[in-house]
């Protein structure tokens, strides 16, 4: 086929329906495509509604185009949770006042209210997705929905000392399912995007959530969101009949950690070694914290430390106590590990456990 490198016009000469279009700089004919010709008629057909846009030489703007990474991370995100069974929902972005009150974890200040409401009594920009996922969850309650898996990506608006808010990236998830598997999803979203990310829990006090059975959640030590189950009182006040369990994650701190380009990595030809552990350790002691002391202890050989059960027997380990089972799993890049070596290497930990935790190694 001849081409000119001069710019193509979609115009100047179009025979009897014939793919033949001339050049703009040039008396040679080229071979255009049928898409050319069909845009020469678009233009003739909508010219005269666009304010008498000509049908002549016009030329035809183009511009290289690419996904962004926040794009390819909302690719993953989606990936992740409609393989995970959940559906994507898309609501307003005004509340109610006693919706925009109910849960708010990212500010304390008062949301922004907006001169005309554009919904009947919403005239408040959210500060945070879950309230109005919740409602979505109700209206599937009504409808006698079995199964309701819901998620939602849009912006917070956080009130700010400038003259436009601060937007929040927010990624909104409510399940039937229990903590566990909430937080589970979470866990997969992590590692879908960056599987070296540390996610660690801590405490958190929301009034909509239950005390006991939620936590704050921190990325590579950054604050990436909260997971919990809903309150008794919070199912009340958003007329819901059945348990529910919900998490918002800030986005942009999961893009910050984001690994968007495959990079290629030896395996390791060398048998793995795994031993389980079972500690004895006091109530308020976290999982973070043991499987921190863990890595540190674990030293270069250490593949991966995976949490297994937390069973509690007052009777026998007494009060304020629960036990803890975790598994490592050891390898060396180096050579095959033998047992012995293994063995040193679980005696590390547990003295570490003990002198830095208290955690004492239940016997087998």
């Amino acid at each position: 086929m001849r081409t000119s490198s001069a710019t193509l016009v979609t115009g100047r000469s179009c025979r009897n329906g014939s793919r033949e279009a001339a050049c703009q700089n040039s008396h040679e004919f080229c071979y255009a495509s049928l898409a050319g010709c069909k845009l020469f008629q678009l233009r003739q057909e909508v010219g005269p509604f666009a304010g008498g846009l000509a049908a002549g030489d016009v030329a035809v703007p183009m511009a290289p185009s690419h996904r962004s990474d926040e794009d390819r991370v909302l690719a993953r995100v989606r990936q992740v949770l409609t393989a995970a069974g959940f559906d994507e929902a898309m609501t307003a972005s005004v509340v109610r006042q006693d919706w925009a009150e109910a849960f708010s974890p990212w500010t304390a200040a008062e949301p922004i209210v907006c001169n005309t409401p554009l919904l009947r009594g919403a005239d408040r920009l959210r500060r945070s997705l879950i309230p109005s996922l919740l409602d979505v969850r109700r209206i599937n309650e009504s409808l006698a929905n079995p199964i309701i898996e819901l998620f939602e990506t849009a912006r917070g608006y956080l009130p700010s000392d400038g003259p436009l808010p601060s937007e929040l990236r927010l990624l909104c998830i409510t399940s039937g399912g229990d903590f566990y598997r909430v937080k589970g999803v979470v866990e997969a979203l992590v590692a879908a995007v960056n599987h070296a990310a540390q996610l660690e829990t801590g405490d958190t006090q929301q009034p909509l959530l239950d005390a006991d059975k939620s936590c704050e959640l921190r990325l590579n030590g950054q604050l990436l969101g909260f997971v919990g189950e809903i309150t008794p009182d919070g199912l009340k006040q958003f007329g819901l009949r059945s348990p529910a369990t919900v998490a918002e994650i800030d986005l942009s701190v999961l893009g910050a950690v984001a690994d968007l380009i495959p990079k290629y990595q030896p395996q390791n030809p060398y048998p793995s070694i795994t031993r389980d552990l079972n500690f004895v350790v006091d109530e308020p002691l976290r999982w973070s914290q043991l499987s921190a002391t863990v890595r540190t202890a674990s030293g270069p050989c250490l593949e991966q430390v995976e949490y297994k059960e937390t069973f509690r027997d007052p009777n026998r380990d007494g009060p304020a106590k629960k036990r803890m089972l975790l598994t490592v799993t050891l390898r060396s890049a180096e050579r095959i590990l033998t047992n012995e070596e293994a063995d040193q290497i679980c005696q590390s930990i547990v003295v570490a456990c003990k002198t830095q935790l208290t955690a004492m190694l239940l016997a087998s």
